[in-house]
């Protein structure tokens, strides 16, 4: 008998704990993951930094972090980790009352796109280890990975042509009485424009930059239109890369510019528009980190077409399209007779021939030819 109200006793024990670690444990708690950074470099290195804090008096013995990270982040230490189409992180802890864990994990950020935590959850047990309780949290916490900017060795053509069609032209018609800013030393600047209490300061040359009196722009229109039957998008990131390397060499030279391309941005479902000229490119950088390549693209030819009325008429366009078919050819041999300083660079493979290119185009063709293959 005595032993039957032992066991009695025990399982009315076990029934209160089971009935009170199910109704409490998962309250007050809180778990946040998130990024160090909102916006980072392609190559960064940057944290995800996971923070979680017991808010009661009851004690977790058992605590099971879980979250799921974008593959495009690579993290340097990999315990605890399962990669699959994402990476699948566990992170086990006991938590005291009133108790707050960090935990900073390095990862390397080696794909542009824009980036969420798809879900975070934290798990634990009774003290028995009987039941499994489980709560999952919201999170806001994104990541912006920009292009990669490509070296300059990579599109010495294209840039060198850029450059000298607009350096000649702004350097006609510098104003000597307008003073526009300071910026770093080139190799084509002349000695007597370096501003000597600047570079003291930096430790580099700096110079006087003048505004000029005719300020030309440079409005770059990505097409990113599938370029073969495959529906290959290896020479699209390219070509995203190229306009990215492309916009901050120009803003490097106080180039005002302008984006178009009728990619479509994840997040405002719109195609990538500027709204005025600018030398700063934080946003078509992000406006070009954002645009998802498996979604559908507007009419290359349309945006074209609403937009040229943006630019001046001495303006340089550059048109940035792996795509090469007649109509587009056509199409650019029209636009040509509307603006004649206007470049084609076309990004393709050193192994794969480009088919025939219209004689008409082929003084403002540039090729740009990319190791590999699809």
């Amino acid at each position: 008998m005595t032993i039957v109200v032992f066991f009695a006793f025990l399982l009315v024990l076990v029934l209160i704990e089971l009935i009170y670690y199910g109704k409490h444990a998962m309250e007050d708690l809180d778990l946040d993951v998130r990024f160090s950074k909102p916006v980072a470099g392609h190559g960064e290195m940057i944290e995800v930094i996971e923070v979680a804090q017991n808010n009661k008096k009851m004690r977790l013995p058992f605590v099971l972090l879980k979250f799921e990270a974008p593959t495009a982040i690579e993290f340097q230490d990999m315990t605890n980790t399962s990669v699959s189409d994402l990476l699948y992180r566990e992170d086990m802890l006991s938590m005291k009352p009133f108790s707050r864990h960090t935990r900073k994990i390095k990862a390397k950020c080696n794909r542009r796109g824009y980036y969420t935590f798809p879900r975070i959850t934290i798990s634990s047990t009774d003290l028995l280890f009987i039941e499994k309780l489980s709560r999952e949290f919201p999170n806001d916490a994104t990541l912006t990975i920009l292009p990669q900017r490509l070296s300059p060795d990579e599109i010495r053509t294209s840039l060198s042509i850029t450059f000298s069609d607009i350096q000649q032209r702004r350097t006609l018609l510098t104003d000597p009485f307008s003073f526009a800013g300071i910026r770093e030393y080139q190799p084509w600047d002349p000695m007597k424009s370096v501003n000597w209490t600047a570079s003291a300061k930096v430790g580099d040359y700096m110079v006087n930059q003048n505004a000029s009196t005719s300020t030309k722009k440079v409005t770059v229109f990505l097409n990113l239109d599938f370029y073969n039957q495959k529906r290959s998008m290896p020479l699209l990131e390219k070509s995203i890369s190229l306009a990215f390397t492309y916009l901050c060499e120009l803003s490097e030279q106080g180039i005002p510019t302008l984006l178009f391309a009728n990619g479509v941005d994840t997040v405002t479902h719109s195609p990538v528009v500027s709204e005025q000229a600018s030398v700063d490119v934080t946003k078509p950088a992000i406006d070009l980190a954002r645009v998802d390549l498996n979604t559908d693209r507007v009419s290359f030819i349309e945006l074209v077409e609403n937009n040229i009325g943006s630019t001046g008429i001495d303006d340089l366009i550059v048109i940035i399209s792996p795509r090469s078919d007649t109509n587009i050819q056509n199409y650019l041999i029209d636009l040509k007779q509307r603006r004649t300083s206007m470049k084609w660079i076309i990004p393709t493979y050193k192994s794969t021939p480009l088919p025939p290119l219209d004689a008409e185009l082929s003084s403002n063709i540039i090729k740009w030819e990319v190791s590999g293959h699809d």
